[in-house]
């Protein structure tokens, strides 16, 4: 009782071959049998690692496209559920599958998509990530227009409200199309508390985000231009903690950035036991070391600290490098103009 095909063009041929398929040839035949023989090789479903789940469900999506592709269908059991197939990559024949509620999403919008995907020459698709780097549109802004995800109920109530959802076979990690910037303030536990809570969660957010964006800009900008700002008591503490140090306060704070972009850096790629340990270890000693030999006033410490805090509730990776993109410029307008700067 096997599963098979009759074939009769070499590429198609190619196809099933590279994909675990056996392919039965007849002398003096023009058609081939095929017959699907192939082994499963991937890993179980697992807990979400990098969006943790707090009462959402505890599937993740996995390297395999039919898994992933299970996993949507599993929450989104309707005939609308579309799914285009698209195969890219030169040597990599990577399987792509754009998947869509056809009742509720723009089709203009999923054929656009469909149709960059197709004109993609690359010679291998080994990630999702190259799917998205391709198709996204270059504009001016380094803030993310395609939200990437591990967890189907993600994908699934994205499908619900109208977005398009790009599965890449071997990859983890499902792409939703459009993503507003509103959207990385929000998680699928929203929908599931009450309206007063969940308002005031998403307030602490853009809180946290302000913070992380402007904290050390306006520290260089009323310490450095703008000291008629603060009360004097904060004024003379201020200027009593920096006595000393003999670096201005945009270099001290680049020193310190630096310091911690490295120490999260590390964080990362360092196998969790001795990465948490070597972060804990270089922030204490480094930063502790660096007010005592007078650096680094104690000050610039806390306000990394509360800078570094504050960007901590996003996970996205290329949100988080946005939001460092443009600390940075904030910090080098303050430096030259004070809170002028900071405004242009």
């Amino acid at each position: 009782n096997f599963k098979y095909d009759i074939i009769d063009k070499y590429d198609t041929l190619c196809f099933y071959l590279h994909r675990g398929f056996t392919i039965i040839l007849i002398d003096g035949e023009k058609e081939a049998i095929v017959l699907e023989t192939k082994g499963s090789i991937k890993r179980g479903i697992s807990q979400p690692e990098n969006e943790n789940a707090i009462r959402g469900a505890k599937d993740a999506f996995i390297e395999d496209y039919q898994t992933n592709i299970g996993l949507i269908k599993k929450r989104i059991k309707t005939n609308d559920l579309w799914i285009d197939n698209v195969t890219c990559g030169k040597y990599t024949k990577t399987q792509i599958g754009v998947v869509s509620i056809n009742s509720i999403v723009k089709r203009e919008l999923v054929d656009i998509v469909v149709k960059r995907i197709s004109e993609i020459d690359i010679d291998g698709i080994i990630n999702s990530d190259n799917i998205k780097n391709a198709i996204e549109d270059e504009n001016k802004s380094a803030f993310p227009t395609i939200l990437t995800t591990e967890r189907p109920d993600i994908v699934s109530t994205c499908l619900l409200e109208g977005k398009i959802a790009i599965v890449v076979d071997n990859s983890p990690y499902v792409l939703v199309i459009p993503a507003m910037l509103n959207d990385f303030f929000k998680t699928i536990e929203d929908t599931y508390g009450k309206g007063i809570n969940v308002s005031f969660t998403r307030i602490i957010k853009y809180i946290a985000f302000v913070i992380s964006l402007l904290t050390p800009a306006l520290y260089i900008a009323i310490t450095t231009f703008n000291q008629e700002m603060i009360p004097t008591d904060l004024l003379v503490s201020f200027a009593t903690q920096r006595d000393g140090v003999p670096f201005p306060a945009f270099f001290e704070a680049i020193i310190m950035m630096i310091s911690f972009e490295i120490l999260r850096e590390s964080d990362i790629r360092v196998p969790n036991p001795a990465g948490s340990a070597l972060s804990i270890v270089g922030a204490l000693i480094l930063g502790d070391a660096a007010v005592s030999a007078g650096i680094v006033s104690p000050i610039m410490i806390i306000v990394i600290a509360i800078t570094a805090i504050s960007s901590l509730p996003f996970t996205e990776f290329e949100f988080s490098n946005a939001i460092r993109l443009h600390r940075l410029l904030f910090m080098i307008g303050a430096a030259f103009m004070g809170i002028i700067g900071i405004l242009v």
